[in-house]
């Protein structure tokens, strides 16, 4: 059978530059590989560093950033977008060149990753195609990229919509939707070792941290639905306990004007903590496994409702507690033995602080908590094979 897998378009798959939604594609790209089910051709942002990479039944259709195109074609698909009530970004040059670029009466099956607006305007190229959308955002929500509108459409045109949780399931269902699949997501898990002692010393070092602190770790996109500046408002609590130490990973990957706000709000609510909070930027994903290492429990404090939350598997699988807000399908993901969840709201900065107090040397706890975790993660994907098998059985049955 032959498959089109159209990916977001915001950075490439493989994901060489991280990003959750396209690891997840990639454990599908490499599932296939195993089991050659499909032939596919995926359409991806293109990156000079896939030029290494090579499949044997995937066919990397590359579509290259708008840099060097001239304003002429910049303002043709501007004004091109301007025409359809679908779009979320008039001048977004990317979704229409893959929407462009897409083989037209090729495929047995199409399968558009998360991006609504690339669904939207491929629909008029399909004919005979099955058409499937795997969502892994909220929808009917502030964000203008999944608006009940575009929402509908897909709901009314998808052969199967996949999710990512019941949560998600659920929101879509209160929006008619009947054909709705859930496939949660997953890690591989051997990508997750345990760090052996040396390497957790270099590490250490590397992060001027000492074996008896107690580090709290933030890993995701810097922007304020994440919640880091709730996590820095709570360290502000143990400020001057240097064994007190926060660890914050990711970067703002888009750039844009609020973020970089926000990153200066960040900047000006750390004053006094400059030896307690270390922002280590990107890490890749293969390379997350040595920050959990070093950390003690793992913070996700997201302010808006996250629909599966990957961090909190990658917590499990290294053992580690966690404290998350009670949103979306993180009670879901994770339980009350592995998790303290602290709820939204006025009281939301206080109550983690309460949260935090809890875990500051008490090993045991951690320890327990942990292990707890650890055997959670079983319940998920735990190899690409395992993660594509489920995706395959949600496109044929």
């Amino acid at each position: 059978m032959k498959l089109a897998i159209l990916t977001p378009g915001f950075m490439p798959v493989p994901a060489i530059k991280g990003g959750a939604v396209e690891q997840l594609t990639e454990n599908i790209i490499i599932g296939n590989e195993l089991t050659h089910k499909y032939d596919i051709d995926l359409y991806t942002i293109d990156n000079v560093e896939l030029d290494k990479i090579d499949y044997k039944y995937t066919n990397l259709i590359k579509i290259k950033p708008n840099k060097n195109n001239g304003f002429v074609k910049y303002l043709y698909f501007g004004v091109k977008a301007k025409m359809t009530m679908y779009s979320n970004n008039p001048f977004n040059y990317i979704n229409y060149a893959m929407v462009k670029a897409f083989k037209e009466n090729y495929y047995d099956a199409v399968l558009v990753e998360n991006n609504m607006d690339i669904y939207n305007l491929l629909l008029s190229k399909l004919n005979k195609e099955k058409i499937y959308f795997h969502l892994h955002n909220n929808v009917d929500c502030d964000d203008p990229a999944k608006t009940a509108i575009k929402t509908k459409k897909v709901i009314n045109t998808a052969d199967r919509i996949i999710v990512v949780s019941n949560f998600l399931k659920k929101r879509l269902e209160k929006l008619g939707a009947k054909n709705v699949r859930v496939v949660p997501n997953g890690i591989v898990l051997e990508q997750f070792p345990q760090l052996d002692r040396e390497r957790k010393k270099q590490l250490l070092k590397k992060y001027n941290l000492n074996k008896e602190d107690t580090v709290y770790t933030f890993i995701g996109r810097i922007c304020d639905d994440k919640g880091i500046d709730k996590l820095i408002l709570a360290m502000q609590k143990f400020k001057g306990q240097k064994n007190i130490k926060c660890l914050i990973v990711g970067n703002n990957f888009f750039g844009t004007q609020s973020e970089d706000k926000y990153i200066q709000y960040l900047q000006d609510i750390s004053k006094g903590l400059e030896d307690q909070l270390i922002f280590t930027g990107y890490i890749n994903n293969k390379k997350l496994y040595e920050i959990y290492g070093i950390s003690n429990v793992v913070v996700i404090p997201s302010q808006w409702e996250e629909v599966f939350g990957v961090v909190a598997l990658e917590a499990m699988a290294m053992k580690l507690p966690v404290i998350s807000s009670k949103s979306g399908a993180l009670p879901e993901v994770l339980s009350d033995s592995c998790a303290f969840f602290v709820s939204r709201g006025k009281d939301f900065v206080p109550d983690l602080e309460k949260k935090m107090q809890k875990f500051i040397d008490n090993l045991q706890l951690q320890h327990k908590m942990g292990m707890s975790g650890f055997e959670r993660v079983h319940k998920y994907p735990n190899t690409s094979l395992e993660y594509f098998n489920l995706i395959y059985k949600a496109l044929n049955n």
